[in-house]
């Protein structure tokens, strides 16, 4: 399903000769066009127009970078030599700028595609280019070139493509495009990652001044606004491609974009299109080969119409959870007989729970040896895996997440043409051996992971020259290092992670490894020691965790961007040069790392996620100087002169010092947890202006003292704050209602995701790594737990265990999304507010305190014993009190002394109470007992 347009049908014509003759200057002429396109199209020799060549140097100079020096040809008199440059043979005059960027991802309907940033000019669009009048061709996508779609390229009126997909540009979409009326071909699909807004329209009217218009691609654009956005598109009767991918369309099946008669590519996937399909939708458009409704929250049965699109050649009826996805079910309708150039077929994120026997035969005959891409992942399918064996032209095979069982058949090995083998997440048992793999010559990647399945393959097997991706994650490799996986001499990707390996690491390995761009062996009992030295390797994410490794830290390269080495036996002090020059993510915790953090962590300006915890590291964290903390440049559309990182973890160590400096240049910071450390001294006021972006912050069993900063108010997106375990004073602030993060929920839970790695796996797809799962834990109604998931609902507060007086505002009851809530062991008094629903062990210690839960019932005043009411007759009233005192104790004694029955009733009351004191204690001491156990464990 790339993204090319399709040539057009050349019209009828009365006279055979005549339309014989027309479609041979259509082809001579396109042809041309086309070579004149292509960059190694052989230059113009007629010289350029001064003018032009003038405007083109206008253009260079508003470029600001070019890491790849590709207008270094712009030299000399020649334009049409310039590298992108086309001129006319015939008027020498520039007809094509093509300046667009590579791209690092496969252009598929699954996935996205991203450009490559080692290629990408910054700088701005010069209005020189207004000089180009006969320019045909414009294409700059994939560069960061303004802000904003600029207004003079309505005026470029000669145009017939114009490309500015993937440009970061936001804002308004310019109307002054329907300016160009002779356009056929427009993308200006936004970039919308990256921290890039996307570009959005409210009119799309001017659409309808594009009569030649062939291929449109508005993907990622916001329309959410645009009251109807069918009525323009259907004015563009030539229309052969169509793509509105994530456009935030709102809206029912109920108009159909009838005008579009030759349209042969639809996608409008990542919309809300609601509902069960309709039966007059787009299954009326006969002229379909592709067509894409991924993630449009369609329900239902699979429609009847799809039998009418007997062209298709690609269906994508499939979604992405984390987007939403949709809801079909049951199996694919009797109707497609005739649908015999089906290629590729997306179904997979649905609730299909059939077996796979009933789906496949809906397809017809015609279709079983056509069939290229299958994914059916993501869903309830069952049955074994049997019917392959009449699938052998199939090259990608998705069937991950299902309920597929049996053993793996050796029929399998007859699937020549298979490139790609996805069989995770299933059930699938018995062994997986080097006759399985032998007929598979194509095979560039395979996952077999989460399968109770045995890998025995022999050290003799010859893996495919281009496989590149080998995942064998939770079966059963060990407890022998697997010695196949040293044959794997073009290895991409290889993850063996829980897989019982209980054996030393090969000499081998690392050599092996160095050149391998994604590594994953954590979770198993491999022994070894790390090598002196990580330098030369080309690695871009390792993770080792959850082994046996020993040694210290070497310094890191320059291509790692992912390193996780928790949970192991490292020690020693970490490396002076951090190095990793591009690091992205640094996991280290669980070790016995000790020193202090060297200032070289100053110069790691891509670190987004560093999590040091439960190590021996000491000293506080480096003062980086100004000169140490450049301007990002590049693709993020927040450029500053901070420290990018998004989650500090640095519990259980032994730093000290004050409240670290360091985080006044981390303003991207969203999680921080400084806990069980030996912090000390009062927390800034600057808090609320340099951690804008934090959402939990966690700094327990500390030394931190003074009173509660009010500029915590300002953190509209705190939605966690513990500050148990020190000794604050002074009252709880009363502005503590305007913590926005705790009243409302996040609007746009996509936006809410903490932290994830985005990888190139092999497969053109993205393993998201990260989200925040290694070594955080929460102290949840006096127990502490390890929390991972569902972040963004977490939201608590956690004052437990400091000096804090006064009373409970009442205001903290509109916290409405507060889940949490534990004010223990402080010296609060007063009345427990009405709004507050917490369990009473949230209020224990604080003896001042009454209301309900408390079983002590508050004074009906509203004050309680334990606060002060002061008056101008303080000396009187206390002197009376104290004679009373007196004269009440004595009468309380003398009863006692002689009445027999009341002193018996008295000890006897005491007793009971000395009971229930003595079982609170037990208990009180179990829990902590408890908790230190698995503060304990969690150590180990």
């Amino acid at each position: 399903m790339a993204r090319t347009a399709r040539t057009p049908v050349p019209p009828r014509s009365s006279s055979i000769a005549a339309a014989f003759t027309c479609l041979l200057l259509v082809v001579f002429r396109d042809a041309i066009t086309t070579a004149a396109a292509s960059p190694n199209a052989p230059a113009s020799t007629s010289g350029c127009i001064a003018a032009e060549r003038d405007a083109l140097l206008s253009f260079k100079a508003g470029i600001t970078s070019d890491p790849k020096k590709r207008l270094s040809s712009w030299l000399g008199e020649n334009c049409c030599q310039w590298s992108g440059v086309r001129c006319s043979n015939r008027t020498g005059h520039v007809i094509i700028l093509n300046l667009s960027n590579t791209y690092l991802y496969y252009d598929d309907p699954h996935y996205y595609k991203f450009p490559n940033a080692d290629f990408q000019l910054y700088g701005n669009i010069s209005s020189s280019l207004v000089s180009l009048r006969q320019l045909k061709r414009l294409d700059l996508s994939g560069n960061i070139l303004g802000k904003s779609m600029p207004e003079f390229l309505g005026s470029l009126q000669s145009l017939t493509h114009l490309n500015l997909a993937y440009m970061g540009f936001y804002g308004r979409v310019l109307h002054q495009l329907g300016n160009l009326s002779n356009l056929q071909f427009l993308d200006i699909t936004s970039r919308f990652y990256d921290g890039y807004p996307p570009m959005h329209s409210a009119d799309i009217s001017w659409l309808a001044r594009l009569p030649s218009l062939k291929y449109l691609d508005m993907s990622y654009v916001n329309l959410s606004s645009v009251v109807d956005w069918v009525r323009p598109v259907n004015m563009l009767s030539h229309l052969e491609v169509l793509r509105l991918t994530r456009c935030w369309i709102m809206s029912s099946q109920s108009t159909a974009l009838t005008n579009l008669t030759i349209l042969e590519t639809l996608d409008l996937s990542q919309n809300t299109l609601f509902g069960t399909v309709t039966p007059n939708w787009v299954w009326s458009m006969k002229t379909l080969k592709m067509l894409n409704l991924a993630s449009c929250h369609l329900s239902g049965s699979f429609p009847d119409g799809l039998g009418n699109l007997t062209l298709l050649e690609g269906l994508n009826l499939g979604g992405y959870s984390y987007l939403g996805s949709n809801s079909f079910e049951g199996t694919l309708p009797s109707t497609l007989n005739n649908t015999c150039n089906l290629r590729v077929l997306y179904l997979d994120n649905n609730l299909i729970g059939v077996g796979i026997k009933d789906l496949m035969d809906k397809l017809p005959r015609c279709t079983w040896n056509k069939l290229e891409e299958l994914d059916l992942s993501y869903n309830d399918i069952t049955g074994n895996l049997d019917w392959l064996g009449s699938q052998t032209s199939l090259i990608s095979l998705y069937l991950s997440w299902n309920k597929f069982s049996g053993h793996l058949p050796f029929v399998i090995r007859e699937m020549t043409n298979l490139t790609i083998l996805v069989l995770d997440n299933n059930d699938i048992s018995g062994v997986i051996s080097k006759q399985h793999l032998s007929g598979l010559l194509s095979l560039e990647g395979i996952d077999m992971s989460f399968n109770p399945l045995k890998a025995v393959i022999e050290e003799s097997w010859s893996p495919p020259a281009g496989l590149s991706v080998v995942y064998f994650a939770s079966c059963q490799l060990g407890p022998e290092f697997p010695m196949w996986i040293k044959s794997l001499n073009n290895c991409y990707s290889i993850d063996v992670s829980s897989s019982g390996i209980k054996d030393e690491l090969p000499n081998w390995f690392w050599n092996l490894v160095s050149d391998v761009t994604n590594v994953n062996i954590s979770h198993n009992r491999i022994r070894g020691k790390l090598p002196d030295s990580f330098q030369g390797m080309l690695t871009k994410q390792l993770i080792l965790a959850s082994n046996q490794l020993t040694g210290r830290l070497p310094s890191l390269p320059e291509d790692l961007y992912y390193l996780d080495i928790s949970r192991n036996l490292l020690a020693g002090p970490l490396p002076f040069n951090f190095g990793g020059a591009n690091l992205d993510t640094l996991i280290l915790f669980s070790n016995h790392i000790n020193g202090s953090i060297p200032q070289s962590l100053c110069k790691m300006h891509n670190l987004r996620a560093l999590d040091l915890a439960d190590n021996f590291l000491v000293g506080e964290l480096p003062h980086c100087l100004p000169t140490e903390l450049k301007p990002s440049t590049g693709g993020s559309f927040i450029h500053s002169t901070s420290l990018n990182i998004h989650i500090l973890l640095l519990s259980k160590n032994q730093l000290s010092g004050e409240f670290p400096m360091l985080l006044q240049s981390c303003q991207s910071i969203t999680i921080l947890d400084l806990a069980w450390n030996k912090y000390s001294g009062k927390l800034p006021e600057w808090i609320g202006e340099k951690l804008p972006s934090i959402v939990i912050l966690r700094i327990r069993s500390n030394k931190f003292s003074g009173h509660i900063p009010g500029g915590f108010t300002k953190l509209d997106h705190l939605r966690y704050l513990d500050i148990a375990n020190n000794s604050f004073s002074g009252t709880i602030p009363q502005s503590l209602p305007c913590l926005k993060g705790m009243i409302n929920e996040p609007e746009n839970l996509e936006t809410w995701f903490l932290f994830g790695v985005a990888l190139e796996n092999g497969f053109g797809a993205f393993d998201v790594f990260g989200l925040f799962h290694y070594s955080i834990s929460f102290v949840l109604q006096g127990q502490q737990l390890a929390y991972s998931k569902g972040l963004v609902y977490l939201v608590g507060l956690d004052f437990s265990s400091n000096k804090l007086s006064g009373h409970i505002p009442k205001e903290i009851g509109s916290l409405v999304e507060l889940v949490n809530l534990n004010l223990s062991w402080n010296q609060l008094a007063g009345n427990i507010p009405d709004q507050i629903d917490d369990p009473s062990l949230m209020y224990i210690g604080n003896p001042g305190l009454c209301g309900y839960p408390l079983a002590k019932n508050c004074p009906e005043n509203g004050t309680s014993q334990g606060q002060t009411v002061k008056s101008h007759h303080d000396g009187s009233f206390c002197a009376g009190l104290s004679v009373g005192f007196v004269i009440g104790v004595w009468m309380v004694l003398a009863s006692l002394l002689f009445k027999k029955s009341w002193r018996f009733s008295y000890f006897h009351h005491f007793d009971r109470q000395y009971d229930r004191l003595n079982v609170f204690l037990t208990v009180t001491s179990a829990i902590y007992l408890q908790k230190a156990t698995r503060f304990k464990d969690g150590r180990s």
